[in-house]
């Protein structure tokens, strides 16, 4: 059973669009496209991210810790 997961972002979906949009590296552009689908509500379980993602989940599991 996939983990669902709890995580509060406080950035609004808008600058979350503008640093998408001005990120530069594919890691940015990642990881920003992580937090972008969960504030949008696209992606509710853990396991879904690492399958958009095509990463592992100790990877996703990492980056959400960061952030």
């Amino acid at each position: 059973m996939a983990r669902p997961f709890n995580l509060e972002i406080s950035e609004s979906v808008e600058y979350l669009s503008k640093s998408l949009s001005k990120a530069r590296t594919s890691a940015e552009k990642e990881r920003l496209l992580l937090v972008w689908w969960v504030k949008t509500g696209q992606v509710t379980q853990h396991q879904e991210l690492s399958q958009r993602l095509d990463r592992d989940g100790s990877t996703v599991t990492r980056w959400l810790q960061r952030y």
